[in-house]
Formats: C-alpha cells, structure tokens, sequence
C-alpha cells in the first residue's frame, strides 16, 4: 500500500493560533511509536497543529491531479452528487465534473477511480500517524481530544470509501470493499500489501474507531474551542460524533440504533435548526451558523482561495460568486421531478429558481445579477454560452454576500443538525414506529420549512421514501445525494428531470456503473489485491 508523506510542518498562524508542531516526518523516521507516544504525553499541545493538519486536508488543493476539480473533499461532494439525480449541469467544458454527470471514465486509470481513493487514503495515512502517537488509554484529556479527532476522520473516510466500492450493507456484507489500514497494521501493509476487506469488514473498523471516539469526547473535558478559537466545528464534537455513528447505523440499516444516536446528537448539540426566516435567502456559506455541527473551515489567505482563484467549492457550486457558474454558464440546478415535488408553501422552493427563471427567496440585486445571464431559451444539451438555466440553485450564498465575489472563501458543510432530525424520523418510522417517524417528521418540516405540510405515507416503504425526498431536497448539494441512492437501492433515474440530453440515462440499482474501480495504480503497487470490481460500461440515454 503506498502513502504519500505527509508533513504536518508550518500551518498558517491566523487560522490556528501559536501551537508546537508534531514533526511527523521526523518521528517516523528515526524514532519509535513508544517514543513518539512519550513525547506527546509530556507536551500534548504538540498534537494540535497535527490535528489541524488533518482537517486542512479536507480543502487542500491539487492533491492528486493539477486540475481545476482537485480542491479536496468539497470536490468530492461535488462529484458524488453529480453521479446521482438532482445535480445538473451543462454538457460543456465548464463542468469540470462532465465526468460523474455523465458516468463516464470508468477505468481503473479514470478520474472517478483515481481521486477519491488517494485522496482519501492520504488522508487515513495522516490519520493513522496522529492515531498512532498517542496511547490508547491516555489519561491526559487533550490527547484523549486529539486521538478521538482521528479515529472519527479515519471512520469518516472508511465509510465515504465504503459507499462507492461496494453496494448498500443490508445484501452485500461478503462483498469485496477496501483495504483496511489503520496504525496497527500499515507497516505491514506497506511490507506486503493488504488486500481487500469486506463490506462488513470495513464497517466493523468504521463502528469500532467512531465508538472508541465518542467514549473518548464523553470523557474529556477538552472541548474543541479549547483547541482552534477560529471555528472550533471544523472539530469533531461529542454531537457530531453521535452524528456519524448515526449516519453509520441508518446506512447499515440499524433503524432503531440510527435514530437513538440521532436523538444523542440533537441534545448534544448547543445549536438549532435554520429557521424559516434564515432559509428565505441564499445562506449556507459559515461553519459558524448555528445549524451546523461540523465543517471545513475556509481561510480566505490559502491556496485555491486567494488571487481570486476559482479552483474551489463557491466557484463551481454558488450562483453569485466568480467562477465556472457566471464565466462558462456551468450552473448547477436542481431537477425538475424534485421541484415539482416541493410544496409552494415551503421554503425551500425560493433555493431553486422556477421554470421562468425567478426565485422569491432572492433580493432585487440578486435577481437583476441572474438576469444578465439570461440570453435566450435552454436548451439542457451541449452548451458553451453563459445562459441561465431554470431550477438554477440559489441555495449557496456567496462570501459575504458579495455579488460576484472573487474571494470564495465560504466555509463547507460536513453535517448539519438538520439531517439528524431526518435521520431520527426515518430511524423511527423504519423500526416498528411509523407513526413516530411521521410525527418526528411532520415537527420537523413544519417548523422549520413548510407550515402546511402533511405527511400521507401510510407504510414504511412510502415513509422513507417521503424522508427520502425530504433529503433530497434538504440536502441538496451537500455531497450526501448518491450514498442515499445506493443504500436505499434506487435507480439513476433521470428521465424528466432537464439533464442535458447525452445524460438522461435509467440506471438500474447494482449496475456496475455504480461502482469505483481500485485504481491500477494501486493494484500494481500493493500485491494482495487480486480482484477488481467490474468495469461498468456508460449508460445510453433513455427514452
């Protein structure tokens, strides 16, 4: 298995305050575990700015290509939804995801293969290292704080992996996953290789890393803004901890355990929900909101942000910055089977711009700025001119509120307290308690979305598929879209939904499209891999 190096070396001082650094390089090479584990337990501070090394990662730029679709897990979010429904763009060289739009490059030396899968193993080899150094039963509560931040990014980027390397939990647990490396076994693996574990074999180290956190975060008195003052959420929290292991458990379908965990994250957690009032306009750009549990956390002097670069999440997701959106006319809109399902009592309508190209959620300035774009009628196919296009999403705002914003330095959500409420319904109306979910549904989107909403479901099946939607829509954008695909076992069923017309396709649940290939990089480099998923052919279009 091979890691690229990583150096935890100089981090900038505006974003994380004066703290020592833990040289990784060095007490790699030259020094043992036991040693670097001492030198932690004398001076723990020395494992902060290793701690925000990790999570800087998550918006690193040109980690695995020099290409502009390279500026980290915000990249990933981006491709992932492309691959689903209800991301949309044009069929044009401004979309710089074409790729996962169109299910195309599947190969083992493709993009789809290649950048997911080493960017995330960078970062579980980062993880691993900090895991590594410091003891598990440390009785220093700062260590005990940075150690569960690794073990819940490392659970965190199993599951990601595990999403798109193998089909949903429930039928495929035998099935061929990925490599489990963690600090116990990489130097074996780095000797020998490791080969693929199964589906249930990577959930059983994703469960047991996110369960060794929380016990961790509930028994130290180290909270994460006693580590980072400047937005201490880019930190896992107890909250969010309880958040990830309820995402774990509604993916393997634990119902019952997804929405008791889901209940722990609400009431751990010190925030709210957004209001009605809040999402009533173009929002979703601070870590700091109060809905938001966990986040990357943007500087506005790093790389990708700076220079009025474009190479970054605003560029290509926000109608209102500078970027791919205003300069190509590589919008991103919403389909129009899911508008057309959303109620005109919800807010959530005014994200999305109607057919005609008008959204009420907008101010007066922000309409006139869209309306420049409209240059004539669309035409959802190959289309290199800026023209708008309808059901343009207006869910991002820019930073600042900035129109046509150059410094794109929007914070990105990882999770917010929103989806727990989702999950706690469908955890409930999925184990026995429909009538609960609805309920718990119904409090929700009445509150905080729509006042005149009613839930008619009258099963199971039909409830979750009401939740699902309501994720669909809540969620839009947000990078969580194609993992609901594949564990609800749904169709890429695009057929109404104004893509463009290359990349209407119907693809049925378990087609090997779905799935990543291991990259040939690795199959040669790491010897216990002897098996390849199956290469998936590019759908046609569907009638």
């Amino acid at each position: 298995m091979k890691f690229t190096k990583i150096l935890f070396g100089t981090l900038a001082a505006a974003s994380l305050g004066a703290c020592a650094d833990l040289d990784t390089e060095i007490l790699d090479n030259y020094v043992s575990t036991e040693q670097k584990q001492e030198t932690l337990t004398l001076n723990p501070q020395m494992a902060s700015a290793s701690v925000m090394g990790v999570y800087s990662q998550f918006s690193s730029v040109f980690t695995v290509y020099e290409e502009h679709f390279d500026f980290g897990y915000p990249a990933i979010m981006m491709s992932f939804d492309s691959q689903g429904v209800d991301y949309i763009s044009k069929n044009s060289g401004y979309n710089w995801f074409f790729n996962y739009n169109e299910l195309d490059d599947n190969s083992n030396t493709g993009e789809r293969s290649n950048f997911l899968w080493h960017l995330q193993y960078k970062q579980i080899g980062t993880v691993n290292t900090l895991i590594g150094s410091i003891p598990a039963d440390t009785d220093n509560d700062e260590l005990k704080f940075f150690r569960a931040q690794g073990l819940a990014t490392r659970s965190f980027d199993y599951w990601t992996l595990a999403q798109v390397y193998a089909f949903n939990y429930t039928d495929h647990k035998t099935a061929l996953c990925v490599p489990v490396i963690t600090d116990e076994n990489s130097q074996e693996a780095a000797l020998n290789g490791a080969p693929r574990a199964t589906v249930e074999e990577v959930y059983v180290q994703i469960m047991k890393d996110v369960n060794e956190a929380i016990t961790l975060l509930e028994n130290t008195k180290t909270k994460a803004s006693d580590v980072v003052t400047n937005k201490p959420k880019r930190c896992v929290t107890l909250a969010a901890a309880y958040g990830l292991r309820a995402r774990y458990n509604l993916t393997m379908g634990l119902y019952a355990d997804a929405a008791n965990d889901a209940e722990k994250a609400i009431a751990a957690f010190s925030g709210k929900p957004y209001s009605m009032e809040d999402v009533s306009k173009p929002t979703f750009t601070s870590i700091n909101d109060d809905a938001w549990m966990w986040g990357i956390a943007i500087d506005e002097t790093q790389d990708g942000i700076t220079g009025g670069s474009i190479v970054n999440f605003p560029a290509m997701s926000c109608s209102f910055s500078h970027g791919y959106c205003d300069q190509g006319g590589a919008w991103r809109w919403c389909s129009k089977v899911l508008y057309d399902w959303i109620p005109n009592t919800d807010v959530r309508k005014g994200w999305f711009l109607d057919a005609n190209r008008k959204s009420r959620n907008l101010s007066k300035e922000q309409q006139a700025y869209l309306d420049k774009f409209v240059t004539g009628a669309p035409t959802y196919g190959e289309d290199a001119s800026t023209n708008l296009m309808p059901y343009t999403n207006v869910k991002f705002d820019s930073y600042q509120g900035v129109l046509e914003q150059s410094l794109n330095a929007s914070d990105i959500p990882l999770m917010r307290v929103e989806e727990m409420y989702l999950i706690k319904a469908e955890g409930l109306g999925m184990s026995s308690n429909l009538e609960g979910g609805k309920q718990a549904l119904t409090d929700f989107v009445r509150t905080y979305r729509d006042p005149g909403y009613a839930c008619t479901a009258t099963t199971a099946t039909d409830f979750q598929d009401e939740v699902w939607r309501q994720r669909r829509v809540e969620l839009w954008g947000e990078g969580l879209s194609y993992f609901d695909i594949m564990r609800l076992k749904k169709p890429i069923d695009r057929r109404g939904a104004m893509y463009p017309v290359a990349w209407r396709y119907n693809v049925p649940y378990e087609s090997p499209i779905m799935l990543f290939l291991v990259p040939d990089s690795e199959m040669s480099a790491n010897k216990a891999i002897t098996e390849n998923n199956e290469l998936g052919q590019q759908p046609t279009p569907a009638e």
